[in-house]
C-alpha cells in the first residue's frame, strides 16, 4: 500500500501573495478607525441637542395606528406570499406586477401624504 505525499502547505519557504497582504492592511486600517471612533462617540447626541430643543415630546395616547401598522407587517407578506403560490400553480405570470404594484400603491400613498 503506497501512501500519496503530503499536499504542499501554501506559502510555506515563500512570502504570501499580495492579496493577502493588503487584507492584512485593510483590517488594520478598519481597526485602527473603530478604535479612533471611539472617542467621537457622544457628540453625534450634543449636536443634536443643540439642534433640537425641545423638551417634551407629544404623545398621542391612542395606539391604534401601531398596532394597525405592527399587523400589517405580520400579515402582508404572508399573504402576498399565499397568493402568489395559489396563483402561480394557474400559470399567473404576475408574481412581479404583484410586487411592483404594492411598492407603486406604497409610493403614490407616500406622494399624497406629500402635497
Amino acid at each position: 500500500l503506497k501512501v500519496p505525499p503530503a499536499a504542499p502547505t501554501p506559502f510555506k519557504g515563500s512570502p504570501p501573495p499580495p492579496i493577502a497582504e493588503m487584507m492584512r492592511i485593510l483590517l488594520l486600517v478598519c481597526s485602527a478607525a473603530m478604535a479612533l471612533a471611539q472617542e467621537l462617540r457622544g457628540a453625534v447626541e450634543t449636536v443634536a441637542a443643540a439642534s433640537y430643543p425641545m423638551k417634551e415630546v407629544p404623545t398621542d395616547p391612542t395606539t391604534g395606528l401601531a398596532l394597525a401598522a405592527l399587523a400589517s407587517a405580520i400579515v402582508a407578506p404572508i399573504v402576498g406570499v399565499g397568493v402568489m403560490l395559489y396563483l402561480k400553480e394557474k400559470g399567473w405570470w404576475g408574481g412581479c406586477a404583484l410586487i411592483s404594484g404594492l411598492i407603486l400603491i406604497a409610493w403614490v400613498f407616500t406622494a399624497y401624504l406629500a402635497l
